[in-house]
């Protein structure tokens, strides 16, 4: 694969405004972090707890971490790719949870650590497979 310096720069930017994301949620503080959760349940009419919906959250926004990340390192043509966008995620997920303790009514917690973890797993895991099956679609095409 041919190295596309735009599309690299766009990969990797969209990598850190994931991570800015990330950070600027963490830096609310508790009250602000409650209204939006709040304000979301609201919005996704959706009969789930606040907890539920907070775990959710952890999850999916490292899923789209990694995701962002493996996509990155693709367009990089770095490798092992699964492997080190999981480190890169489940690192800045330690990060986040550190940041969150110095945030007033914030705690750094080593569940949501491992939520964020799983989650980051997920991703790596979804855009593996599916990496897999498009280049066995691919190698079947060319017999």
């Amino acid at each position: 694969m041919k190295k596309r310096p735009f599309i690299i720069a766009v990969s990797w930017a969209a990598v850190a405004v994931c991570m800015g994301i990330i950070f600027s949620l963490s830096a609310q503080n508790g009250e602000e972090s409650g209204e939006t959760s709040i304000w979301l349940l609201f919005l996704l009419k959706l009969p789930i707890s606040e907890a539920f919906l907070r775990t959710a959250a952890h999850f999916l926004e490292f899923t789209g971490l990694a995701v962002l990340v493996y996509n990155a390192l693709y367009q990089t043509c770095l490798k092992p790719r699964p492997l080190i966008s999981f480190a890169i995620a489940s690192a800045y997920a330690v990060t986040d949870e550190i940041h969150q303790h110095f945030v007033a009514d914030r705690v750094c917690s080593v569940s949501d650590w491992f939520v964020d973890s799983l989650g980051a797993l997920a991703g790596v895991a979804a855009v593996s497979l599916l990496f897999y099956i498009f280049s066995y679609i691919k190698r079947r095409r060319l017999r």
